[in-house]
Parts: structure tokens; sequence; C-alpha cells
């Protein structure tokens, strides 16, 4: 997935080129994930983190290999309930290939998970029960092949929902509306019957994806002093970046859908909002091209810091800060930044931002 990067607190590596960080949160929330599922001994809970966490780390590389032909610099983390992928491509990708990167990463776990399935029903009997080796491999067989089906969903914010985007008719909001729609569609029987079969854990999984997507389709947010994007004196600009500065990128998407036909929005805004509802590549190539076209436009560059603190891209903040437009930088963003940094554990950045 190529959502934001959180945390700061982990170990941080390089594979092939990509710079890879492990967060904390990752390590606490997948130990749960396998002490819940039957990991009962410390040392089936280090094989499950081991495994997992290989598993995850090439689900990325899938994504990161291919984001890599466009130009971007792919950096990937594992973080909380998985992996991202970060990558900015030079320009505005077509829809071919954001489905390609999307598609990568279950592709790249099924490519390895399915020989490891045959090898496991080759010589899983002839290996002692409960042990070390039969423990490590039914893990990655699990983690390959049922977490990329997982992903295959049509679902936002999985792979399955990103790439079921790219398919859909419409510009990329409308595309965005309707995938969650769909993604409601699919979400209410699998919530039922994650119930059913008691997966507790499941169904909290897939509520919180339910609510981000009700979200997407319902709501209609109004502006500061109760103007509505549908009144004629409520600059849609205004409406939009107020949702995003108050950390409501969902709401700001769907405010900026419901903008009137024929009324016209700043593709700064545009792609600020993509940037931080999924669209991360897309949005900030959008944002570049319009820095670039317009380099003396402070609120420009406003939005493209304030989309880099969104996602918690703490290395495009600093580079921010520290470029020939930095003087054009509102001293209430850089107290954001800072607040922002210190909030996800990122107190060396948050020393480096401090004026």
């Amino acid at each position: 997935m190529s959502t934001p990067v959180e945390g700061g607190r982990g170990v941080r590596f390089g594979v092939l080129g990509f710079p890879v960080h492990i967060d904390l949160s990752f390590v606490i929330v997948m130990g749960l994930i396998g002490w819940l599922s039957g990991a009962d001994s410390v040392i089936k809970i280090l094989t499950w983190l081991a495994v997992a966490a290989l598993a995850v780390l090439l689900h990325e590389m899938g994504h990161a290999l291919v984001a890599r032909t466009t130009g971007a610099r792919p950096v990937i983390a594992l973080t909380g309930f998985g992996g991202v992928t970060m990558y900015s491509p030079p320009e505005q990708l077509s829809r071919v290939r954001s489905l390609a990167i999307s598609l990568a990463g279950p592709l790249a776990g099924l490519g390895i998970g399915v020989p490891l399935l045959l090898l496991w029903r080759e010589i899983g009997n002839a290996l002692p029960p409960d042990g070390l080796a039969a423990n490590a491999l039914w893990y990655a067989v699990f983690t390959t092949i049922a977490w990329s089906l997982l992903n295959l969903l049509p679902v936002i914010p999985l792979d399955g929902g990103q790439a079921m985007r790219e398919l859909l008719p419409g510009s990329a909001e409308v595309r965005t509306r309707r995938a969650s729609i769909v993604s409601l569609v699919v979400l209410v029987p699998l919530f039922a019957y994650a119930l059913y079969v008691g997966q507790a854990f499941l169904a909290v999984f897939l509520l919180v994806f339910g609510f981000d997507n009700i979200q997407a389709v319902r709501t209609r947010p109004d502006a500061a002093g109760g103007a509505t994007l549908g009144d004629a004196g409520a600059p849609p600009e205004q409406v939009v970046v107020g949702l995003l500065w108050q950390g409501a990128p969902l709401r700001a998407r769907a405010a900026l859908e419901s903008v009137p036909e024929g009324r016209p929005v700043d593709l700064a805004v545009h792609g600020a909002v993509m940037a931080t509802t999924g669209e991360v590549g897309q949005g900030l190539a959008l944002l570049a091209q319009e820095r670039d076209r317009r380099p003396d436009d402070a609120n420009v560059v406003a939005l493209l810091v304030l989309t880099h603190i969104l996602l918690h891209d703490w290395d495009a903040v600093v580079e921010d800060l520290r470029s020939d437009y930095a003087a054009s930088v509102p001293p209430a963003l850089v107290e954001r930044a800072v607040q922002e940094a210190t909030g996800s554990g990122r107190e060396d950045v948050a020393a480096r931002l401090a004026p």
C-alpha cells in the first residue's frame, strides 16, 4: 500500500537500494496478531515476527521495484498493521502504471507463497510437529498467500481497492468515490462473516475500513462559518485546505468532489488531496508540477509542505525548509511540522525543524 509513513522508533537499513524502516509499532501489532493466532511461546512469537516481517518486506519490495521504473525513489516502512511504500514519480502516472504498482505487491507474495505451499505439501508431514521448521514454513505460507489474497480484495485502501479504482470510469475524484461504494458493498458481508466465525480482530479491522469509506462517500462538510461548497460565497480552496489543515483528508476529498460542475479548483489543491488520500505518487507529482510552474506562489509552497507533513515524510519536510522557497513557508506551518514530528516520536526531526 502507498500510504503515509508513521512513527520514528525502530531500525533502518537498505535493501536493493531502497531505504527500509521497521517501526516499533509493527513489532507490537504483529506480535499481538501472532499471539492471538496461536503463537503461545517466545520461540513461536519470535519466529512469527521474523517471517511476518520478511513477508511484508517482500510484498512492499514488489511495489517498490515497479514504482522505481517510473523514475521514483521509493522508501519502504513496516509500521502498524503492515507495510507502506512511499514514492514520488517525476510525472503523473498513467492508470496502467498505477495499476501495475498496486498489483505488484500481492503478486510478489503469491509468486513466493505458491512454491512454499507446494513445499509444505511435500515435506510438511515429515517435519517434527510443532517444531521450529514446521512453524516457520507454515507461517511463511500463510503470510505470503493468505495476506496477498486479502490484499487483493476490492476494498479501499487495500491493493485490490487501489487497483479497482484505476479500472473504474470517471475522473480521479469520481473513481475514488465509486471505489468507496464498491468497498462498502464488499465489506458488509465480510464483516458479518468475521463476526459469525468469531474473528473479532478481523471484524474490527474491516470496521475501520468501512468507517473510512463511509466518510469518503457520505461526508459533505461545512466550511468555517457555516458555508458549504454549494454556496456561491465559499471558495472551494478555502474549504478543502481548511479540512486538510484539520487533518481530515477524506473529508477534504469529499468536499472537493462536491464542488459544483464548472467551478474551477486550483490544481495544487487537487494534488494535495490526491496525495493524502491514497494517490501519493500522482498527487505529489501534480504538486511538484504546480510548484515548478508557479515558483513564486506561496499558497502552492504551503500546500506542498502541508502535504509532506500529513504524509509524515520528514525527509521531504526538512528539505522543504532548507530549499530556495523556504522563506515562503508560513511560521504556523513550521510549528505544525514540529508538533506532528514530536507527536509521531520523531524528536530528532522536531529539533531540526524548530526555529
